[in-house]
């Protein structure tokens, strides 16, 4: 139950997760380098939408956890 995060430049990165309902299930908060894990909850099967807040802008993706 690992996220792995590539490809950011440096800088604080935030990181919120959300269910199809659009309830946050998860925020935290990291140094992002190249190549960052973060540990997620533990979360029933399903499709998320992940929320990443840089300096420089807004990321955000969908993911299916099995």
């Amino acid at each position: 139950h690992n996220l792995k995060i590539s490809g950011l430049n440096q800088g604080n990165t935030n990181i919120s997760l959300f269910n199809m309902l659009g309830k946050k299930v998860m925020q935290s908060s990291f140094e992002a380098s190249t190549s960052n894990i973060v540990n997620l909850p533990n979360l029933s099967t399903g499709i998320y939408m992940v929320k990443l807040q840089t300096e420089i802008g807004n990321i955000t993706k969908k993911i299916i956890i099995e």
